[in-house]
């Protein structure tokens, strides 16, 4: 193995969810529910029993599940009864992927997304938006201006803006614009200076410097050439932080979400959160997965992981519980933790908040032509050959050491991999680990899996692999995936739900937001109905059935963070993370799925949006 691979995870332990939390239910019931759910319609996602009339609530957690009549007994004088009138309960939605701090950075910065996102066509209106911006925030030179969401593909032009688009909103003030999958960004002249790219700078191993006819930057980065940009990005201060991580949870409750996730955390998204988990300020759990190339300076020495407590995949430890005066501190942005704060426990929650693996991004975005795939590219981007099929950000002797170390040290591991040569990278590497440290249940996750072959599928769910798809692409990419980067045929075959689900393989489903919002029920209708924007069924034979699509944002989800034991069906015992939704999903017509309203969302018993409030506002500038 690798020196660092193996030293960082021994020495990090990030491992995986575990604390699976059954409590007893039978003694509660003698004083009587907290609350109880009436004249509604219950989906449990317990196939045991799909359906019920009603539930009751007690400490936090579901007393039990039945008949109204059954349930009416549990009434008590204090009891809060709440009728339903006809609307749905089901399990609170879980986030199978996403980057929920990110959010925090982006928040008050200008969206540059097309429609129904946002309302940019052209880059005159990217352009404008800019301008705006920084007059109103009377932006200064030196100081990076960010900005978000832009999409070639969308645009009039139907190109990337360049540095010579951005330099005419400010040749002084730097400025970078990220594309709307995150795996690509534009700069203008005055930020490529700030990180001394020019005609002579190499591409960076896993990154490409797109350049003009001329040999110079052209502006547009791909994948790593855009990582120097990163510490530049300008950061709130932490109570700013925490307040903003207030308002886009409130935000990610309206969408019925009680679980949530922030992928390939850095150390600042790690160190908001823990100050977050230590002033009980999260509402929803949030589980990090941080990115595995922040361990490098563990074997140089600079930093030091010796006071962490390690809970393996699967251990029998009870939630540390909301509320609970648990030993969470404020923890420095120079790392995931040192000897100089509190502990930090990995793999159970702290005041809602846990690390549970390691993220790996091991190619690109397809939308972006940078996914790793073993067919070219339909249309290769300019100045690329005809046989174009992008490159791997993780070559495959990396991603066997890093998988290596993940079983030898009982780490859950996340792989971004959408296209089918990555796929192919990280079926190989898991095969490797498998015969040399035992078949365990680690449950890695191919997260994207969007250029899945069926073959690969097979060979997943042989190998222990959990695809999380991300089967938004149906719509907010369906068309130029068929018509710009992998023709009909691949293109009506990402995202293969349909065949895993055939074959008898749990996968989640994902937004991946921000790269699209993080509303679950336009998720589980792409899942469900896969049209796109222009009306096209993309893969009709990969669509699910409306159960189908709810699992995999609740028990399968759960599954996925090896908490299937206390979220994700509605239980007794199970934790009361519940969602009241204002019709059935599983009646409506399948294309009405995405109208649905969340009307209600309860976290740990508690309620934490109702629509009577009004739904919370979102990113974006003014």
């Amino acid at each position: 193995m690798h020196r660092s691979t193996g030293f960082i995870l021994a020495a990090t332990c990030i491992v995986a969810a575990c604390g699976e939390r059954r409590a007893p239910a039978g003694d509660r019931a003698t004083s009587g529910a907290d609350r109880i759910f009436v004249n509604g319609h219950v989906l449990t996602m317990d196939d045991a029993r799909p359906e019920a009339e009603a539930l009751a609530v007690k400490d936090g957690t579901i007393l039990a599940v039945g008949t109204r009549a059954e349930i009416e007994q549990l009434r008590g004088a204090s009891t809060t009864v709440t009728d339903l009138g006809g609307k749905t309960l089901l399990p609170g939605f879980i986030d199978a992927h996403g980057h929920i701090v990110d959010y925090t950075a982006q928040w008050t910065t200008p969206d540059l997304s097309p429609p129904p996102v946002g309302n940019v066509r052209s880059i005159s209106e990217i352009q404008a938006k800019l301008a705006r911006y920084i007059k109103d925030t009377r932006a200064e030179p030196g100081r990076l201006v960010v900005a978000t969401g832009y999409d070639d593909g969308l645009l009039k032009e139907k190109r990337h803006p360049t540095r010579a688009d951005l330099d005419k909103v400010s040749a002084e003030i730097p400025i970078v614009i990220v594309h709307a999958s995150g795996h690509l960004m534009v700069a203008n002249s005055a930020a490529l200076a700030m990180v001394g790219y020019r005609r002579t700078t190499k591409d960076p191993p896993g990154g490409v410097i797109r350049r003009d006819k001329g040999g110079e930057p052209n502006g547009v980065l791909e994948e790593k050439a855009g990582y120097p940009f990163m510490p530049l990005v300008p950061r709130l201060s932490m109570d700013e932080q925490l307040r903003t991580l207030d308002a886009v949870q409130r935000w990610y409750a309206s969408r019925g979400i009680t679980t949530a996730q922030d992928g390939l955390s850095n150390p600042a998204n790690v160190a908001l959160l823990r100050q977050a988990a230590g002033q009980q300020r999260l509402i929803l759990d949030v589980v990090s997965y941080p990115g595995w190339t922040l361990f490098a300076k563990v074997i140089t020495g600079e930093q030091k992981l010796d006071n962490i407590e390690y809970y393996p995949p699967g251990s029998q430890v009870s939630n540390a519980g909301r509320g609970l005066k648990d030993d969470v501190a404020p923890m420095t942005p120079a790392g995931l933790g040192d000897s100089a704060n509190a502990k930090l426990k990995v793999g159970v929650y702290q005041n809602g908040w846990k690390i549970g693996g390691v993220k790996i991004t091991a190619d690109g975005s397809p939308q972006g032509k940078t996914a790793f795939v073993t067919q070219p590219y339909l249309h290769p981007p300019p100045g690329q050959p005809a046989d174009y099929r992008a490159y791997p950000v993780v070559p495959q002797a990396e991603l066997d050491q890093w998988l290596d170390g993940a079983y030898r040290h009982d780490v859950q591991v996340l792989v971004h991999a959408n296209g089918d040569a990555a796929i192919d990278e990280l079926i190989a590497a898991v095969s490797k680990a498998r015969r040399k440290h035992g078949a365990k249940d680690l449950r890695p996750v191919a997260i994207h899996a969007q250029l899945a072959r069926h073959d690969q599928v097979d060979s997943m769910k042989a190998l222990g692999i959990m695809p999380s798809f991300f089967t938004a692409h149906t719509f907010f990419w369906g068309d130029w995936h068929v018509n710009e980067t992998f023709g009909r045929e691949r293109a009506f075959g990402i995202s293969p739900a349909a065949y895993a689900n055939s074959i008898g393989l749990r996968f989640s489903n994902h937004n991946d937001a921000p790269v699209v919002p993080p509303d679950m029920l336009v998720l589980a209708w792409t899942a469900v109905n896969r049209t796109s924007r222009s009306g096209v069924v993309v893969g009709p034979d990969e669509r699910v059935s409306p159960l189908v699509a709810l699992k995999a944002v609740t028990i399968w989800a759960a599954y996925q963070y090896f908490e299937e034991g206390s979220k994700g069906s509605l239980e007794p015992g199970k934790r009361a993370d519940l969602v009241v939704l204002s019709d059935n999903p599983l009646t409506v017509k399948p294309e009405t799925i995405k109208d649905i309203a969340v009307v209600e969302t309860v976290k740990d018993g508690r309620t934490i949006y109702t629509s009577a409030e009004g739904r919370p506002a979102g990113p974006g500038a003014p």
